[in-house]
């Protein structure tokens, strides 16, 4: 019986097996090339340490230590499937990631003991005979290598006969324990036992013999399922491990074929590649295609594209997308598998799969960031107003350009929408970890569901009072620009229920030139309908223009201002913002330094809202913050500057 959590994964793991099957046949693939572990060599490994037996009349002896440059091509030669961290791996052929002398002991030498192989006994005698002698060597030669190809240096063995080297992929005794234990693995582990039976195949639906720690064993390539965890408990505390195989029960030819699958994943559809990380987790992306030859075109298009480097979207780079969608919107799904790595990177923990994504909505996103990135609201000129002098390009290229650290790292012009609902869900000591509702909204949109308004609001608002209790202008007008264009992007997508946008238009060909019609005109353009929210953005922009003067007119720092302590913490209601107004008219008299066309727009809003505050405490609060750092968006009337300045 299939429990409810693993039907979650049966659209993906029945995509995984038509993608391994569909490349078993496409590159020819055997035994050893399926299970070897090519991808995670291909990702770090740029040079290999052999150790080489020679034979003679008394059997192989040692010989010497040789380094030579890893081989793509040769990786069914050399023969390596990790397996525990602590433990030896499938074969005799390890990964230095830690002291040489160590990774030979554990790995190497520690791999022949108690083998009942003729040929594996000699090696065994060789190598403790001249273990002081290998080390010394297997240092040196480590040690010659430059620093910058160091990490994951493979050290593997060879055995020479008549002047002939042959890798112990070449050697059947090798190549026939890497078949047994692999299929052993599907159905046998160490901390539990044995589990296999007679049954109905989960994914193929055939009858015979079924394996039940097929997902678990395939963490030696990373792939086992958070949700499939033979050896823990987990959610189901009666569940009887030995049983595993009648919860997900998968023949040995779908095992197999899932390991191809995932092979291929990890080759060509897992990112972001290399050094990048998509904000705390990796993820496949896995083609899940209506007719089978379209796989063809589909492989051409993916291996070409393998090695460039997908730092700007979700996906890919547009030119590679294109190719992907072009005619083919009704045959090919997507699914996305989001994935922390755990047990040192044994296994994989799944964050979140999103079903059935169309390659043409992943467009509309691009589309859809690069329409809403070049508004009027966030050009170079009004960035220059609102934030500072200096800025250099739309508010996204300049936060690429010229921002800080924090504000640069993982934004691109194809994911800005993802990088701003990660700032708004942050994963830290001092932020607190908000990685489930970072996903939750990321898969929303990936997957065309709608995103609560309340929700969205309530995390803008926490870090903006965040900035503005902590003083930080300029932090707080980044997150208040942050908010808006994520809100615009998401209401553009039509993700906000009840929530449209207007006509856009530039504010320079609002009719008319009085602040009025530019902020009547601003309303309308960018979806501020409701009444509350206006008045609250209204009070806002008055608010801001105090703060000013008294900076000006008292030399006071941000934040440092008398009026700030009149602010509440932003933490706003109706009747707040409504006491705000003569608070902040009746300073500027003080000043003298009335701003008559502002209190027009303010006393104008409030009225309008008197009968209709129907927006909650945070919403309030938020548009509030808006007005407060869009306000010099509307200062361009000389009349005006000179009435405000």
């Amino acid at each position: 019986m299939v429990n409810t959590k693993d039907r979650i994964g049966k659209k993906m793991l029945d995509a995984i097996k038509e993608l391994g099957d569909y490349v078993k046949k496409r590159e020819r693939l055997g035994d050893i090339e399926t299970f070897v572990d090519k991808a995670k060599l291909d990702k770090n490994t740029k040079q290999v340490l052999c150790i080489v037996f020679q034979h003679t009349e008394r059997g192989f002896s040692y010989k010497s230590i040789i380094q030579e440059e890893y081989d793509p091509r040769k990786a069914s030669l050399y023969l390596y499937r990790g397996g525990s961290s602590r433990g030896i791996d499938t074969l005799p052929s390890a990964l230095i990631t830690d002291k040489v002398e160590k990774t030979f002991r554990n790995k190497i030498a520690r791999w022949f003991k108690d083998k009942d192989e003729a040929l594996f006994r000699m090696i065994a005698e060789e190598l403790e005979k001249n273990r002081d002698k290998i080390e010394r060597k297997l240092i040196e030669r480590y040690k010659g290598i430059p620093k910058e190809e160091r990490r994951n240096v493979l050290i593997t063995l060879k055995l020479e006969e008549n002047g002939n080297e042959k890798y112990i992929g070449e050697i059947y005794v090798f190549k026939n324990v890497l078949v047994q234990d692999t299929v052993r693995s599907y159905y046998f582990l160490d901390s539990i036992g044995e589990s296999r039976g007679e049954g109905i195949c989960y994914l193929c639906g055939n009858s015979g013999e079924i394996y039940g720690f097929v997902l678990p064993s395939l963490r030696s390539s990373g792939f086992g399922l958070s949700f499939s965890t033979a050896d823990k408990r987990g959610f189901s505390p009666n569940f009887i491990q030995e049983n595993h195989w009648k919860e997900i029960p998968i023949c040995e030819y779908c095992a197999r074929t899932l390991e191809t699958g995932k092979r291929f994943l990890d080759d060509n559809l897992s990112f972001p590649k290399k050094r990048f990380n998509f904000f705390g987790c990796e993820y496949y992306v896995i083609p899940k295609i209506i007719f089978g030859e379209l796989f063809d075109e589909f492989y051409d298009i993916v291996t070409y594209y393998k090695d460039k480097e997908y730092v700007d979207g979700l996906l890919s780079e547009e030119d590679y997308l294109e190719e992907i969608v072009k005619d083919k919107e009704d045959v090919v799904r997507l699914i996305f598998l989001f994935y922390t790595q755990k047990g040192g990177g044994k296994y994989i923990d799944i964050v979140r799969c999103v079903e059935d994504v169309l390659p043409s909505w992943i467009k509309e996103m691009y589309d859809c960031q690069d329409s809403v990135k070049k508004m009027d609201i966030f050009r170079e000129d009004n960035m220059q107003k609102m934030i500072n002098k200096g800025w250099v390009g739309n508010f996204v290229d300049g936060l690429r350009l010229i921002g800080k650290n924090e504000d640069r790292k993982g934004l691109s012009k194809n994911n800005w929408f993802v990088k701003f609902t990660r700032d708004f869900f942050p994963s830290s000591k001092t932020e607190g970890t908000h990685d489930k509702y970072f996903m939750d909204v990321v898969s929303s949109i990936l997957s065309r569901k709608p995103i609560d308004k309340d929700f969205m609001i309530s995390a803008f608002v926490d870090r903006i009072r965040s900035a503005y209790k902590e003083r930080d202008g300029y932090r707080l007008k980044l997150l208040c620009l942050k908010a808006l264009m994520l809100y615009l992007f998401v209401v553009k997508m039509n993700l906000l229920r009840g929530e449209k946008m207007g006509e856009e238009k530039t504010v320079e060909e609002t009719e008319g030139e009085d602040l009025e019609s530019k902020v009547k005109q601003f309303f309308e353009e960018y979806g501020f309908h409701n009444p509350a929210k206006r008045a609250a953005f209204s009070v806002g922009m008055l608010v801001d223009y105090l703060l000013w003067v008294q900076r000006s007119e008292r030399g006071s720092g941000y934040g440092e201002e008398p009026f700030w302590s009149n602010l509440y913490g932003l933490i706003l209601d109706e009747k707040k913002i409504k006491g705000l107004f003569p608070k902040a008219l009746s300073k500027l008299r003080q000043y003298r330094k009335g701003y008559s066309a502002l209190e027009t727009v303010v006393s104008k809003y409030l009225a309008e809202a008197e009968q209709d505050w129907n927006i909650s405490n945070d919403e309030t609060s938020y548009y509030f913050a808006l007005g407060m750092t869009l306000r010099r968006l509307f200062s361009k009337n000389k009349e005006e500057k000179k009435e405000e300045e």
